[in-house]
């Protein structure tokens, strides 16, 4: 039968594969995530009678051994399932693709009522052993397990399994989320057959997402690339390793908006091929900066973001050469250290004057301090009474981001591979 792998949640089992052949999900997972997981193996050693055969599936027992495997909450492999690209929007294209290819109407089988179903299947109640014969799959089950409760009729039954069969993994997890019986269960990676029978290395399944499937963060300076980046280890560790920082070991190669601007250009000038996200700050120089960086012709791997405007910065105390005042500092002195817990008194000075914004350009007093005492936080039990939501609000930009950029690429592929399936004459549906 040769070493098998599976990719699971709960006893429920999405893809699997044999020897070496097998898809890398490892972008699942992070290389902290080996643990020991459930495996399923036929007991042949058990002997059974007829009344245990009743009550048997395939007629023989099954044992479970726990061995090495990747395992992540759900709810987090989702998340990441996002920065992949695998989004509900996608997920709608793939399945109109997968209809049209396995010709069943979408008016009998909709993807609202494949969501429903996989929202409403009981994951610890499945048979753990449906998938144990070779060359068994997802589409096999939702024959055997879903058809007959969905009410489809014998042909659509058959044409949506045989779309099932090559229905994303990842979109199947990123529906489960939202049922209750699986929303709590860890995504299982089961390798340790493979691993142990030659076909690969443990490498090849604890590892970082490969660079197609990175980020470059490229900001002002060294102080707002060690915030996000650490922003981002504290609130939300499960997607850190998709992230990457320019090297500051030598010191910031792109300090100030101006040689961003100039190092943005260069980019497109080489025709980068990593996905980079240039981040301003929200001042007066930052969205100067910003605007004129987006209306270069921007590369699709490429996106440049302004730190978002907020509620809480329309009314903020702020002290200039007309005195005091409580003003409204976005887009004038809103730079990173804002976003942080500042405080109770926070205080933004003004200081140069913008010619082209008509605006002055603002800065948070004791900057430094505020930089520091968030980038003392070491884990999230330091955080008590620390109030994150600002900086968090720039996590979800960035990560939403680039799910959004990741996306795009995934829709365009299926757009080039539905108009080489069904040309415009034959695809009227599209």
């Amino acid at each position: 039968m040769g070493s098998m792998i599976h990719l699971s949640v709960g006893r429920l089992e999405l893809d699997w594969g044999k020897n070496s052949g097998f898809t890398d999900h490892s972008a699942l997972f992070q290389v902290g995530d080996v643990t020991k997981v459930p495996y399923w193996y036929a007991d042949e050693e058990t002997p059974i009678d007829e009344a245990d055969i009743a009550s048997l599936d395939r007629g023989y027992r099954l044992r479970i051994e726990y061995r090495d495997g990747m395992s992540k909450p759900l709810a987090q492999v989702v998340e990441r399932i996002g920065l992949l690209g695998y989004t509900p929007c996608y997920a709608r294209r793939e399945f109109h693709y997968l209809s049209q290819l396995n010709s069943f109407d979408e008016q009998a089988f909709s993807f609202d009522q494949l969501a429903a179903a996989l929202r409403a299947v009981d994951v610890e109640a499945v048979s753990a052993d449906y998938s144990k014969s070779e060359g068994e799959s997802f589409g096999r089950f939702f024959r055997r397990e879903m058809a007959d409760r969905l009410g489809l009729d014998r042909d659509t039954a058959f044409a949506v399994s045989e779309a099932m069969e090559n229905f994303s993994p990842y979109i199947l997890l990123q529906m489960m989320a939202d049922n209750p019986s699986a929303v709590d269960l860890p995504v299982n990676w089961q390798f340790a057959d493979v691993e142990y029978g030659g076909w690969a290395k443990r490498g090849e399944f604890a590892k970082r997402p490969d660079q197609a499937n990175r980020f470059l963060i490229v900001t002002e300076g060294s102080s707002d690339a060690n915030i996000i980046r650490h922003a981002i280890g504290l609130l939300k560790p499960h997607l850190a390793d998709f992230f990457d920082f320019a090297d500051m070991n030598e010191g910031y190669p792109f300090t100030g908006t101006g040689n961003l601007f100039n190092f943005t250009k260069g980019l497109i000038s080489i025709s980068i091929m990593n996905n980079i996200i240039v981040v301003y700050d929200n001042d007066a120089e930052g969205v100067f900066s910003y605007n004129r960086t987006s209306r270069l012709n921007l590369l699709s791997n490429m996106r440049v973001l302004k730190l978002p405007d907020l509620a809480a910065f329309e009314s903020f105390d702020t002290v200039g050469p007309s005195g005091s005042h409580r003003t409204n500092i976005n887009g004038r002195g809103a730079a990173i250290e804002c976003y942080l817990d500042a405080g109770a008194a926070p205080i933004v000075r003004w200081n140069n004057f913008h010619k082209e914004l008509g605006v002055y350009q603002g800065e948070l007093v004791g900057k430094t301090d505020v930089a520091r005492g968030f980038l003392g936080l070491k884990a999230l039990g330091d955080i008590a009474g620390y109030d994150t939501s600002r900086i968090e609000a720039v996590v979800e930009m960035i990560v939403n981001t680039c799910a959004n950029m990741r996306e795009s690429a995934r829709l365009m592929d299926i757009e080039r591979q539905i108009e080489t399936d069904f040309p415009p004459d034959q695809n009227p549906g599209a």
